[in-house]
């Protein structure tokens, strides 16, 4: 796995895959900025929030971009010694040589730059720094987890031809999600401890809203009465699960039109000991307040647990095999000849991670200060130094295979 740093291009970490490809990375250091005198005398905390979100929902729509596979990770790594927290936000771009990776790197960088007022960012200039950034330590067995869409299988008092089990994906449906508490406990876990944000721009899929009203309706009539029993003569009731169905694709297909994201946000902590529950639990709350609709997943076996290091080391996106299926029994996760629809694995798996604008800004939440707040985050980018002792050198999709011992 070749790193480099391209002459002529300072502050870009260069990644070459085995098949040829390449990834550069760039990264800002990021800290809330100071807060002028008088700036919000007479604002109500709720407006000050409304418009960071407001901001930072507009810094987001500049980084869209249609470009193949790019890729921003916001990251926050706790230091238990002083009680702060790093920030970062990193860009990992795709070229299929070096020199066009680094130069969509450089292409990206001056929207990326221009951070809403309440961030000040500082370019990280070194590329070891970068790595640092990317792979603080490597996670045990156990000691990683990731905050996912909750997926739900029922099976149906009605049926719809041979199929008597639905299948729903829930969405991320806070409104305008505070992430103080959850940065208030990671100030303060007694490990160091990363979260790790990705985002990556992309289109909605070909016939995607077309399917997903099709299945709005037929679980719109699963839910509604249907006929009396011609032998009984009583009426047959609603299938309730399809009724939650119905309006979570009703709303899916209202929602995940033109330019969208995929999510992955993941929990790691340094040591043997796992994530912390109340730590997990702060984010899938924050996200998906209304509904439950987030569930905190942890690797099931060593593949799984290789593919969450990757994602978190690497700012990849891979699909753990057992655990982000949930509660999915394995005859429904692959589709045999067309004969799923209601619970269509290829449809799950694309609702799994897909977020609108809104769902993006929930996740995708920039560090700020507030009036007589504790001060959490560190306000300048620590001094270059070497990765730490025993992180991997170098991710890709394709690559990211050793991690060390898995269990």
């Amino acid at each position: 796995m070749a790193e480099a740093d391209p002459e002529g291009a300072p502050g870009v970490l260069l990644r070459a895959a085995p098949s040829g490809e390449s990834w550069a990375y760039v990264a800002f250091s990021l800290s809330p900025a100071p807060l002028p005198e008088g700036l919000y005398p007479e604002f109500s905390e709720a407006r000050r929030r409304a418009d960071r979100i407001a901001a930072e929902r507009t810094w987001l729509a500049a980084l869209w971009t249609d470009r193949t596979t790019a890729r921003w990770d916001l990251r926050f790594i706790s230091d238990p010694v002083s009680g702060r927290i790093e920030t970062a936000v990193i860009a990992q771009l795709y070229g299929a040589s070096p020199a066009a990776a680094v130069r969509a790197a450089l292409d990206a960088l001056p929207a990326l730059a221009r951070f809403p007022a309440h961030v000040t960012g500082t370019r990280v200039e070194d590329p070891a720094e970068i790595a640092r950034l990317l792979a603080p330590f490597v996670p045990q067995w156990g000691a990683i987890a990731e905050i996912r869409k909750r997926i739900t299988c029922r099976p149906l008092t009605r049926v719809w031809g041979a199929e008597r089990v639905g299948t729903t994906v829930s969405r991320f449906d806070a409104p305008d999600a505070s992430w103080d508490r959850i940065w208030t406990h990671l100030a303060a876990e007694p490990r160091r401890t990363v979260v790790s944000v990705c985002l990556e721009p992309c289109s909605a899929p070909p016939g995607l809203t077309e399917g997903l009203t099709m299945r709005a309706q037929a679980f719109g009539t699963l839910a509604e009465p249907a006929p009396p029993d011609p032998m009984y003569g009583l009426p047959v009731p609603g299938d309730p699960f399809a009724r939650e169905a119905h309006g979570l694709y009703e709303a899916a297909a209202r929602r995940y039109t033109g330019r969208l994201h995929r999510a992955r946000v993941s929990v790691a902590v340094e040591g043997e000991d796992p994530v912390s529950d109340v730590l997990t639990g702060l984010i899938s709350h924050a996200v998906a307040p209304r509904s439950s609709g987030a569930v905190v997943v942890r690797p099931q076996g060593p593949e799984d647990h290789r593919v969450a290091c990757g994602n978190l080391l690497g700012v990849n996106r891979d699909w753990q095999r057992d655990a982000y299926w949930q509660e999915v029994p394995g005859a429904l996760r692959t589709s045999l000849a067309g004969q799923l629809w209601l619970s269509d694995p290829g449809t799950v798996t694309v609702l799994a991670d897909l977020v609108d604008a809104d769902e993006a800004a929930t996740v995708f939440r920039l560090p700020h200060e507030e009036p007589g707040g504790p001060d959490l985050f560190v306000l300048k980018s620590r001094a270059p130094h070497d990765p730490h002792p025993g992180a991997p050198a170098g991710s890709t999709d394709a690559g990211w295979t050793d991690f060390g011992p898995a269990v």
